[in-house]
């Protein structure tokens, strides 16, 4: 056996292995980082505002029904008047929102949560001719309550200024809490009375409500349109629609996106009518749902890097044996680990730096640290500067290459693989001539 190339390959595997360890370790500290990050973020919505779910408007009519019943039997029969206090819904039959978003970071020490703020104006109209009251017991009589507009918003701490309800022409100021037991959040205005000569009822109000990250509308009407804009250029259009493809742009200017959705395409409206009147049980709505996504989260994509850290330590230390090989140098062991701990200090400079300056610089900043040090070592131990720049050009281009496949989320896996496999196919061309079972003898 040959063992002086056994002992070397052994060696280098050893010290891959312990650099594995080092990675391992800024690993954990990204995770903690991005925990930390997480519970900043709810800090910040425990004490601000979270995330938005705007629901309604929704007509809330209350109405009693008197009714008598006779009890007991012969001479001592009595009358009793009793009452019985209901409620009916009625849901718009046409909702418009439209409105632009502004957006802000609200920050505790160097973690940040982004925030955005609505400016909307919500409009619709109710079909009056739906509402169907009959008595439910033998000569009952109804009689009308004064009506309420619920509006539910998850977190009413969001909502700026003191918004004032248009109902038919007439401005009604609004109220706190939405006054139904499914949605115990939000708002509502007193509306005093419907005239029986109505027959559709218009209503407009204008909002403006901050939150974090994410905004949610529930399309509760039998036609909802929604329009909406802001400045930034990376929304998420999640939920259960997705905006019209012919209106959405998304643009270095921001985005613009349009929604029209009937109630034939969601239980929206019986689901809705059906839980109202119900406190403790938990329904997820279908929703219209528009978030503000990061560009460039610094946890994800530094976590993303290290994965691509033992790979990279790996073809450094390969590179090194190839260089031995070739040029016949000797390259000790130690020399080897001094210049895998440098790669692996990238990771750790990446993360702190990156906190501060935001990703992109730090990965230069990082990357031109670690592969000038990296440089001058091998131009020394070498004894040949040319040497040094040679390997610092050839891991400047692996950097920038990294790099690309970072913020290139969508075809990481591609060009993570045309990377792996170009280097071995470059790696197998070089060293086609090389007698391995020569060198083992040396």
């Amino acid at each position: 056996m040959q063992k002086p190339l056994l002992y070397k390959s052994l060696g280098i595997l050893g010290l891959i292995l312990l650099m594995s360890l080092a990675i391992g370790y800024v690993n954990d500290l990204i995770i903690e980082r991005q925990a930390r990050q997480a519970s900043v973020e709810s800090d910040i919505a425990r004490s601000s505002t979270a995330a938005q779910t705007l629901t309604g408007p929704i007509l809330i009519i209350p109405y009693t029904e008197h009714y008598t019943e006779t009890q007991g039997s012969g001479a001592s029969q009595t009358d009793v008047e009793y009452k019985d206090e209901r409620r009916v819904y009625l849901l718009p039959s046409a909702l418009n929102l439209s409105g632009g978003f502004t957006h802000h970071y609200k920050q505790r020490g160097i973690f940040k949560a982004l925030m955005y703020g609505l400016n909307g104006d919500l409009s619709g109209s109710f079909n009056l001719d739906q509402i169907k009251l009959e008595p439910q017991r033998k000569g009952g009589k109804l009689v009308m309550g004064h009506p309420l507009l619920a509006i539910g918003l998850s977190d009413t701490r969001g909502i700026d200024g003191q918004p004032v309800l248009n109902w038919d022409g007439q401005k009604i100021a609004l109220k706190q809490g939405s006054q139904l037991p499914l949605l115990s959040n939000g708002i509502h205005a007193d509306l005093g009375s419907l005239r029986p000569e109505q027959h559709t009822v218009d209503f407009k109000l204008n909002l403006h409500i901050r939150g974090m990250q994410k905004f949610d509308v529930i399309p509760l009407a039998e036609k909802n349109i929604v329009q909406l804009h802001s400045s930034w250029q990376h929304p998420h259009f999640d939920g259960n629609f997705l905006p019209d493809a012919s209106s959405q742009k998304i643009d270095q200017h921001g985005f613009q996106a349009k929604w029209e959705i009937s109630s034939l395409s969601s239980s929206i409206q019986e689901t809705l009518l059906t839980k109202l009147d119900q406190r403790s049980e938990s329904i997820s709505l279908e929703a219209i749902s528009v978030g503000f996504v990061e560009p460039i989260n610094i946890y994800s994509l530094s976590d993303r890097a290290t994965k691509y850290g033992l790979l990279f330590i790996g073809l450094t230390f390969a590179g090194f044996f190839i260089f031995e090989v070739l040029k016949q140098l000797r390259i000790h062991p130690a020399q080897y680990a001094m210049v895998g701990l440098a790669m692996a200090v990238f990771y750790l400079l990446l993360i702190s730096l990156a906190e501060h300056i935001g990703f992109a610089y730090a990965y230069v900043i990082a990357s031109l640290g670690c592969i000038s040090l990296i440089g001058y070592y091998l131009a020394n131990v070498m004894k040949n500067a040319r040497f040094g720049l040679v390997f610092s050009f050839k891991l400047g281009l692996l950097y920038a290459t990294l790099y690309g496949i970072l913020i290139s989320e969508d075809n990481a896996l591609l060009m993570g693989s045309i990377l792996i496999f170009s280097l071995l196919a470059f790696t197998m061309i070089v060293t086609r001539k090389v007698d391995w079972y020569a060198l083992s003898h040396h």
